[in-house]
């Protein structure tokens, strides 16, 4: 079977470029990880040594190309791709001394102009969203881009779209508003249950794109046959405690009240327990007697005989002669005088005074009238 010259030519060229060019591995599983402008480059490498070193080389689409030598196998070249609305193309060569590998490269880049199939598509993130959720609408707010990452090419406007319930709604905030704004207004179909809200925004040719799940509480109305039920059942208990406490007052009326002289005892016992102890104390007047006045006064003084002087006489106790002169002095005036007048006008020897009289030496007896006079 014949071959093809051609064939066997770039067969014996490959096999040449292994040879030269197979002494230094190349890096494998070059990768980026590009996100709101944080651009990290990683590769790996089979083979290392300690003298082995590797070429980053970053060419821009615009500008000019820059090279950074490193000896790890990770690299963050986020300040030489500073134009994020530009297009990039970074290789990766290894070289250990003076040989070096074959370069491996990667292309990215954020802006959409540059899209194909060969390109890596970094990401910017949507500004987080703060929602407001009502009955019939949705309030949503957010930062503008530039405010966030303060980029000078986000500078301008900044065009979103809300999408939800299958409707699309547009939006523009320009970068001298601090906060972006949109109400979403909700189907009346909506029957409660969470729906997904879509956020799209394009800003320098830059898109990002974020969604979030609402979930909307329809409060059901109240139905209104419960409402007389409700009233009622309140009257009917209102009349009960009412009945109940004119009861109770028609009960407290009837019961005695105690005594006011019982009150202030049981206040005076409150106040100063030892007061029950002590017996009250009766304030008394004292009793004056008073003085005994004869029904008939005479001129001359009555005077008394030595028999008489000398016969036995009964002496009346100090209390005892007060009650009598208490008992005389009971006489009301009226009686006295009568009894003075009385005398007067029909006087008897039983009306005058008392004496003995001596008869005989040794025989005594008694008499009424003026005392004779003691020789």
């Amino acid at each position: 079977m014949s071959t093809n010259p051609v064939f066997t030519i770039w067969v014996c060229f490959a096999f040449l470029c292994q040879i030269v060019c197979g002494l230094v591995p190349s890096p494998t599983n070059v990768s980026l990880d590009c996100h709101n402008f944080v651009n990290i480059l990683y590769w790996n490498y089979s083979k290392p040594t300690e003298q082995l070193k590797f070429i980053v080389m970053v060419k821009p689409y615009v500008s000019n190309s820059q090279t950074v030598e490193t000896s790890q196998m990770h690299l963050n070249i986020s300040k030489y791709t500073s134009d994020p609305a530009d297009n990039y193309v970074v290789t990766v060569t290894a070289h250990d001394g003076k040989e070096k590998s074959e370069c491996v490269s990667i292309q990215f880049t954020y802006s959409s102009d540059f899209y194909n199939d060969n390109t890596h598509k970094c990401s910017v993130h949507f500004p987080d969203v703060n929602m407001s959720v009502h009955k019939d609408m949705i309030e949503v707010f957010f930062l503008h881009p530039y405010n966030i990452y303060k980029r000078d090419i986000l500078k301008e406007v900044f065009l979103y779209t809300v999408t939800h319930d299958q409707r699309d709604s547009k939006y523009e905030c320009f970068d001298d508003k601090e906060l972006c704004t949109a109400v979403i207004h909700l189907n009346q179909r909506f029957d409660g249950q969470c729906i997904e809200v879509l956020f799209e925004g394009m800003i320098a040719a830059i898109p990002t794109s974020t969604y979030r799940n609402v979930c909307v509480s329809v409060q059901k109305p109240v139905e209104t046959g419960y409402i007389p039920a409700v009233v009622g059942v309140v009257v009917v208990l209102l009349f009960i405690a009412v009945g109940f406490v004119w009861i109770l007052c028609k009960k407290w009326s009837r019961i005695p009240q105690i005594p006011k002289f019982l009150q202030r005892s049981l206040m005076t016992t409150k106040q100063s327990p030892s007061a029950v102890q002590q017996p009250e104390q009766l304030n008394l007047s004292k009793m004056t007697s008073a003085a005994h006045t004869p029904l008939l006064m005479t001129d001359e003084s009555p005077t008394i005989s030595p028999v008489e002087k000398d016969s036995s006489t009964v002496i009346i106790p100090t209390d005892t002669q007060e009650e009598v002169d208490h008992d005389k002095s009971g006489l009301s005036e009226v009686d006295v005088n009568f009894e003075e007048s009385e005398g007067f006008g029909n006087s008897s020897g039983y009306d005058s005074h008392k004496f003995l009289l001596e008869m005989s030496p040794g025989d005594l007896t008694h008499a009424y009238g003026p005392r004779p006079s003691v020789i």
